[in-house]
Protein backbone atom coordinates (compact mmCIF):
# COMPACT_ATOMS: atom_id res chain seq x y z
CA UNK A 1 0.00 0.00 0.00
CA UNK A 2 1.21 3.49 -0.73
CA UNK A 3 0.15 6.45 1.39
CA UNK A 4 1.51 9.76 0.19
CA UNK A 5 5.19 9.07 -0.40
CA UNK A 6 5.38 6.25 2.15
CA UNK A 7 5.26 2.51 1.63
CA UNK A 8 3.42 0.61 4.34
CA UNK A 9 4.64 -2.93 5.05
CA UNK A 10 2.18 -5.42 6.50
CA UNK A 11 2.28 -8.96 7.92
CA UNK A 12 5.60 -8.47 9.69
CA UNK A 13 4.37 -10.88 12.35
CA UNK A 14 5.10 -13.70 9.92
CA UNK A 15 8.68 -12.64 9.19
CA UNK A 16 11.88 -14.24 10.38
CA UNK A 17 15.09 -12.33 10.96
CA UNK A 18 17.89 -13.69 8.77
CA UNK A 19 21.20 -13.44 10.63
CA UNK A 20 24.06 -11.79 8.76
CA UNK A 21 27.30 -13.73 8.75
CA UNK A 22 30.39 -11.70 7.89
CA UNK A 23 31.97 -12.88 4.64
CA UNK A 24 29.17 -15.31 3.77
CA UNK A 25 26.31 -14.86 1.33
CA UNK A 26 24.26 -17.87 2.43
CA UNK A 27 22.98 -18.69 5.90
CA UNK A 28 20.75 -21.73 6.36
CA UNK A 29 17.75 -21.45 8.68
CA UNK A 30 16.09 -24.39 10.41
CA UNK A 31 12.53 -25.01 9.16
CA UNK A 32 9.92 -23.71 11.59
CA UNK A 33 6.77 -24.60 9.71
CA UNK A 34 5.34 -23.28 6.49
CA UNK A 35 3.86 -19.80 6.69
CA UNK A 36 2.56 -17.21 4.28
CA UNK A 37 0.55 -17.46 1.08
CA UNK A 38 0.94 -20.78 -0.74
CA UNK A 39 1.61 -19.19 -4.10
CA UNK A 40 4.44 -17.07 -2.62
CA UNK A 41 6.20 -19.91 -0.79
CA UNK A 42 9.37 -21.29 -2.28
CA UNK A 43 9.47 -25.08 -2.72
CA UNK A 44 11.99 -25.48 0.12
CA UNK A 45 9.71 -23.63 2.57
CA UNK A 46 6.67 -25.53 1.32
CA UNK A 47 8.47 -28.87 1.82
CA UNK A 48 9.56 -27.79 5.32
CA UNK A 49 12.10 -30.61 5.69
CA UNK A 50 15.59 -29.12 5.34
CA UNK A 51 17.30 -25.90 6.37
CA UNK A 52 16.73 -23.08 3.87
CA UNK A 53 18.47 -19.92 2.72
CA UNK A 54 16.37 -16.95 3.86
CA UNK A 55 17.68 -14.69 1.11
CA UNK A 56 16.90 -17.23 -1.63
CA UNK A 57 13.40 -17.69 -0.19
CA UNK A 58 12.84 -13.92 -0.26
CA UNK A 59 14.02 -13.71 -3.89
CA UNK A 60 11.55 -16.45 -4.83
CA UNK A 61 8.72 -14.50 -3.18
CA UNK A 62 9.89 -11.30 -4.90
CA UNK A 63 9.72 -13.22 -8.19
CA UNK A 64 6.12 -14.19 -7.45
CA UNK A 65 5.24 -10.57 -6.67
CA UNK A 66 6.97 -9.40 -9.86
CA UNK A 67 5.10 -12.07 -11.85
CA UNK A 68 1.78 -10.83 -10.43
CA UNK A 69 2.68 -7.20 -11.16
CA UNK A 70 3.56 -8.04 -14.78
CA UNK A 71 0.71 -10.45 -15.58
CA UNK A 72 -2.07 -9.67 -13.11
CA UNK A 73 -2.25 -13.14 -11.57
CA UNK A 74 -0.06 -15.54 -9.57
CA UNK A 75 2.09 -18.04 -11.46
CA UNK A 76 0.60 -21.06 -9.62
CA UNK A 77 -1.59 -21.97 -6.66
CA UNK A 78 1.04 -23.99 -4.75
CA UNK A 79 4.71 -24.71 -5.48
CA UNK A 80 4.05 -28.46 -5.67
CA UNK A 81 4.46 -31.00 -8.51
CA UNK A 82 0.68 -31.55 -8.40
CA UNK A 83 0.09 -27.94 -9.55
CA UNK A 84 0.09 -27.99 -13.37
CA UNK A 85 1.46 -24.45 -13.81
CA UNK A 86 4.19 -25.04 -11.22
CA UNK A 87 5.11 -28.32 -12.90
CA UNK A 88 5.31 -26.51 -16.26
CA UNK A 89 7.63 -23.85 -14.80
CA UNK A 90 9.79 -26.31 -12.86
CA UNK A 91 10.42 -28.27 -16.06
CA UNK A 92 11.88 -25.12 -17.64
CA UNK A 93 8.85 -24.01 -19.65
CA UNK A 94 8.04 -20.70 -17.96
CA UNK A 95 8.94 -18.68 -21.08
CA UNK A 96 6.81 -21.00 -23.21
CA UNK A 97 3.91 -20.68 -20.75
CA UNK A 98 4.11 -16.86 -20.70
CA UNK A 99 4.32 -16.76 -24.51
CA UNK A 100 1.29 -19.07 -24.84
CA UNK A 101 -0.64 -16.83 -22.45
CA UNK A 102 0.17 -13.89 -24.78
CA UNK A 103 1.43 -11.78 -21.87
CA UNK A 104 3.53 -9.56 -24.12
CA UNK A 105 6.43 -9.69 -21.66
CA UNK A 106 9.89 -8.94 -23.03
CA UNK A 107 12.48 -11.69 -23.32
CA UNK A 108 14.46 -9.97 -20.54
CA UNK A 109 11.45 -9.96 -18.19
CA UNK A 110 10.78 -13.65 -18.83
CA UNK A 111 14.46 -14.51 -18.34
CA UNK A 112 14.54 -12.63 -15.04
CA UNK A 113 11.46 -14.47 -13.77
CA UNK A 114 12.79 -17.87 -14.85
CA UNK A 115 16.08 -17.22 -13.06
CA UNK A 116 14.31 -16.02 -9.90
CA UNK A 117 12.29 -19.27 -9.94
CA UNK A 118 15.20 -21.71 -10.05
CA UNK A 119 14.23 -24.76 -8.00
CA UNK A 120 17.73 -25.14 -6.56
CA UNK A 121 18.16 -22.15 -4.22
CA UNK A 122 21.91 -22.04 -4.96
CA UNK A 123 21.09 -21.46 -8.65
CA UNK A 124 18.53 -18.73 -7.92
CA UNK A 125 19.56 -15.14 -8.56
CA UNK A 126 20.82 -13.09 -5.64
CA UNK A 127 19.50 -9.58 -5.04
CA UNK A 128 22.69 -8.15 -6.55
CA UNK A 129 22.17 -10.28 -9.68
CA UNK A 130 18.55 -9.12 -9.96
CA UNK A 131 19.68 -5.48 -9.80
CA UNK A 132 22.35 -6.18 -12.47
CA UNK A 133 19.96 -8.08 -14.78
CA UNK A 134 19.28 -6.41 -18.17
CA UNK A 135 15.56 -6.09 -17.38
CA UNK A 136 16.30 -3.89 -14.35
CA UNK A 137 19.16 -1.92 -15.91
CA UNK A 138 17.73 -1.02 -19.33
CA UNK A 139 16.50 2.54 -19.61
CA UNK A 140 14.57 2.32 -22.91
Amino acid sequence: MVHGNSVLIIDMGMCLRVPAVQGHTRFLITPQGACGKWHCMSPEVCNNTTPFDGHAVDLWAAGVILFIMLTGYPPWEKPLPTDERFKFMSNGYLVHMLTEWKTGLSADAMDLLQRMFMLDPTDRLSLEQVWAHPWTTKTD
